[in-house]
């Protein structure tokens, strides 16, 4: 209890990932639901992901922030949602969570336009990119200060995070692109953005 008071943003975030996740299965309930959560699909994939199309030609901007929302298999989700929750565990005792929320949706906005620019026949969902802009964000952070290294050892899931850097980046060209869009964001936000200094016990 006391980490969900902690973590406010994480919580919220990862309450409407699986809800959106489970509202996806109940809707496909006449398709094969085993299938769906481990290969993707279902009634909401046309409905909250980001193509080149409905983007810039039908101009569902709002499709720029829900595609961050939708996972369509369950590998994804929780893969991300362990993400999600580890980085914001630290960022919490770092930043305000309004600053946490509006970078969250900058970084889901800038990297997706970036990935619909260069992959034409793209299509997008997850929240990795906003992940990987906090990761970026805290790489900035530890090049303006080394001393953080210490702090960063000890922050919870910190070997899970370093896993996910690297291995969520064989699955595609296009899912790298998107991850490195996201990261670099995080490090030219990380050199504007201060954190609150002198935080111990993440």
């Amino acid at each position: 209890m006391i980490k969900i008071r902690n973590n406010v943003f994480a919580t919220v975030v990862i309450i409407i990932l699986v809800a959106v996740f489970l509202i996806n299965l109940f809707l496909s309930r006449d398709y094969n639901l085993f299938m769906i959560m481990l290969t993707g699909g279902g009634r909401m994939i046309n409905s909250l992901g980001a193509s080149h199309a409905c983007v810039f030609e039908d101009l569902q901007l709002h499709r720029l922030i829900t595609y961050g929302y939708w996972h369509p298999t369950i590998w994804h989700l929780t893969a991300n949602v362990f993400a999600l929750w580890f980085t914001c565990l630290y960022l919490e005792k770092v930043l305000s969570r309004i600053s946490i929320a509006l970078i969250y949706h900058l970084a889901l906005i800038i990297s997706c336009t970036v990935f619909l620019l260069i992959f034409h026949d793209g299509y997008m969902y997850g929240a990795s990119p906003a992940i990987f802009c906090f990761l970026g964000m805290m790489a900035a952070w530890l090049i303006k200060d080394r001393a953080l290294l210490d702090d960063y050892k000890g922050i919870a899931g910190i070997r899970y995070l370093f896993c996910y850097m690297i291995l969520s980046n064989f699955l595609s060209l296009g899912t790298f692109v998107v991850h490195l869009a996201g990261f670099c964001l995080g490090l030219l936000v990380g050199f504007v953005v201060k954190r609150k200094k002198n935080v111990i016990g993440c």
